[in-house]
């Protein structure tokens, strides 16, 4: 059934159908429908298209550059011995693209070479951007693997291993170079990274200077030392290398946990460095010029307190009130204390029995609280109190001496007068009041004798009567004894003569000595 539409021209309705509008006779447009053969084709077409452009665009490239394989072009060298071989790169001089030239003989035309040229000029053109364009270090050792262009340092082509290498290891290689500068004459480098097996390193007999190497450490955690033990090292190790702790090692300050490194360095004259070996006895063997090993510290003590004055003891020298210290003792401490300190005491003269000194522990030129740490110990103290003991002591005090055995030998002095009556009358104790008093005290005893011509005393002394430190008495006796026919008169002149002495008397009565015979 026919629809109405309305005449875009004149706005009546007329049917779809009508080519022209019955009204104002203008010309209907038409929606046409494509059909779908047609879209179809046009895509269809358009795929084509497409595959046609990207074909051409394929060949174009591979006409257009010239792909090399990097492998082609890098050599990896191997020098040494197995288990300790060394790799690095060159450029393979051997390469046709290195080795072409323009005279003919072995060697293929550079135009032979690259493909994508006929001139001669622009194949060495190529051929030299080949050689300049590759980055090869200088140094392989360089432990940054720098290539130097100029001013500028860029990555070079690299080993993944270049050393302790052996037969059988796989190494990847990878190549790099100025990839716009080769792409200006049309050369694009492709298997940049490849893989090398290592093989024909020298099978020689490998020689570890560290298999029998030990450490040893001593001291305290914190200042501990070690020391390289080669008691139990072959003779062809002593033979060929000398070993050493690494300075950075720290060693002297050494902690339990640390690190040390030693370092073996390979001293024989007929160490070979083309392939790291040496001769000995007749064989060879691969060896490192210079290695070095790890070990852990462990079994370091903890720091001691140290005590400066342990069995150090002071000499006295001296009868107590008069005693001097001539010095303190310290044969029996041990020799950190003998080195370390001086002893520095606040007084040293004019001590008497239970005086209390003190003495100061001072370090001696060049040690330090920090040099006794050194040695794994802290000062305890730097001060002691010793108190006078032990030393031979002066009678100051009449009471505290037993006068027996001391008139038992001044009744020798009598012996002159055997056969009279002698009887004891008075005695006297005489104590120093300042210390250069000589003698320090004096004892006294006054003796009657009745003669046949009459009566006369007899005066005897006894002086300087001390103690010792082991409980026994000592005295001497002077034996110039003096008479007269007046007591008071040898009493004035002999224990009261002096006034540098304290005079007490002593309760005798009157005593028998002797009876007349």
């Amino acid at each position: 059934m026919a629809k109405r539409v309305k005449c875009r021209n004149c706005g009546e309705y007329i049917s779809d159908k009508a080519k022209v509008c019955m009204y104002c006779n203008a010309r209907v447009n038409r929606k046409k429908k494509i059909s779908p053969k047609l879209v179809f084709v046009i895509i269809l077409w358009a795929i084509v298209i497409a595959a046609l452009g990207c074909t051409a665009y394929y060949f174009y490239e591979k006409l257009a550059f010239l792909e090399i394989d990097a492998s082609q072009l890098v050599k990896v060298n191997l020098e040494g011995s197995t288990g300790d071989g060394s790799a690095y790169l060159s450029l393979d001089e051997e390469s046709d693209f290195f080795t072409a030239n323009n005279t003919g003989g072995n060697a293929p035309l550079l135009t032979d070479v690259f493909t994508n040229t006929n001139s001669l000029k622009k194949a060495s053109e190529m051929q030299i951007a080949l050689k300049a364009d590759i980055y090869i270090a200088s140094d392989p050792t360089d432990s940054n693997f720098l290539y130097r262009k100029g001013t500028e340092s860029v990555k070079a082509s690299s080993i993944d291993k270049i050393s302790e290498l052996t037969n059988g290891d796989i190494l990847t290689v990878t190549v790099r170079y100025d990839e716009k500068a080769l792409k200006k004459y049309r050369i694009r480098l492709i298997n940049t990274t490849y893989t090398v097996n290592v093989s024909d390193l020298n099978s020689v007999e490998s020689l570890n200077a560290f298999s029998d190497i030990s450490v040893s450490f001593n001291g305290t955690d914190g200042f501990g030392t070690a020391e390289i033990n080669t008691s139990k090292c072959k003779q062809i190790v002593l033979d060929n290398f000398t070993f050493k702790i690494s300075s950075s090692s720290n060693n002297g300050k050494l902690s339990n946990d640390d690190v040390i490194t030693v370092v073996a360095n390979c001293t024989s004259a007929s160490y070979d460095p083309k392939d790291s070996t040496i001769e000995y006895n007749g064989k060879k063997y691969a060896v490192s010029k210079s290695s070095s090993s790890e070990f852990t510290v462990s079994g370091l003590g903890n720091v001691q307190e140290l005590d400066p004055f342990e069995n150090v003891t002071v000499n006295f020298s001296g009868i107590s009130p008069r005693i001097s210290i001539i010095g303190m003792n310290t044969d029996n401490a041990i020799d950190l204390i003998k080195k370390s300190f001086d002893f520095k005491i606040s007084q040293t003269s004019n001590l008497k029995l239970g005086d209390v000194i003190t003495v100061t522990a001072e370090y001696k030129s060049g040690y330090s609280d920090e040099t006794l740490l050194e040695s794994g110990f802290t000062l305890l103290k730097s001060k002691r109190t010793y108190i006078v003991e032990n030393v031979d002591a002066y009678a100051s005090k009449a009471k505290d001496v037993d006068f027996t055995n001391i008139s038992s030998e001044m009744h020798k002095q009598l012996s002159s007068f055997k056969g009279y009556e002698i009887n004891l009358v008075d005695a006297y104790f005489n104590t120093a009041k300042t210390q250069n008093a000589e003698p320090y005290n004096q004892y006294f005893e006054v003796y009657e004798i009745k003669l046949d011509t009459g009566t006369v005393y007899r005066i005897v002394e006894a002086n300087n009567i001390y103690t010792t430190s082991s409980g026994e008495l000592k005295f001497s006796v002077n034996d110039n004894a003096r008479n007269s026919g007046i007591k008071e008169i040898l009493i004035e002149q002999f224990v009261k003569s002096s006034g540098n002495y304290k005079t007490k008397k002593i309760k005798t009565g009157t005593t028998a000595i002797q009876t007349a015979g």
